[in-house]
């Protein structure tokens, strides 16, 4: 592939991905220059290497996957670091004060808790991909989504 064929291929899935991955790395990490960053690992680790999708959806989910998996990395890295929420600018990917607060909690669900709501409230996708996208079962999906409704259920009793 010459040159100009692969900035093509860049820019189109730049298109295609960027911002959804944007947000999803900014929903972990909580501030845009990382999560620049991470959407940047993200593209290099595509461009570096061969990948085969069977289709769309496939590949919509390794690059997701990737991002969540960049994001999570830097979090164990900064964890050393002490950063904590309040550090975090909710303001930049979402508006409100309640979708703000709503937000900040989704966030500190426990880990497995937080990837499944992330990918299913915030964009939509259905029970089916998210497990295929986290390499579980349909209904250990469910069951996450279950527990964290319950979880933010207690914690937003404010707004219900």
């Amino acid at each position: 592939m010459n040159k100009r064929d692969l900035e093509k291929e860049f820019e189109t899935k730049y298109k295609d991905y960027g911002r959804m991955l944007f947000r999803i790395s900014y929903l972990y990490v909580g501030n845009s220059a990382d999560a620049e960053d991470i959407l940047q690992d993200v593209f290099m680790k595509y461009l570096s290497g061969k990948h085969y999708f069977k289709d769309k959806n496939h590949e919509k989910a390794w690059f997701i996957r990737v991002a969540q998996n960049k994001s999570l990395d830097h979090i164990k890295r900064a964890s050393a670091k002490n950063i904590s929420l309040e550090d975090i600018d909710y303001a930049v990917a979402y508006d409100g004060a309640e979708a703000t607060d709503i937000l900040r909690r989704v966030l500190e669900l426990p880990e497995k808790y937080k990837s499944s709501v992330i990918l299913y409230y915030y964009y939509d996708y259905p029970v089916k991909e998210i497990a295929k996208t986290l390499k579980i079962s349909v209904s250990a999906v469910k069951m996450r989504l279950k527990r964290s409704r319950e979880i933010l259920k207690l914690e937003l009793e404010d707004y219900v």
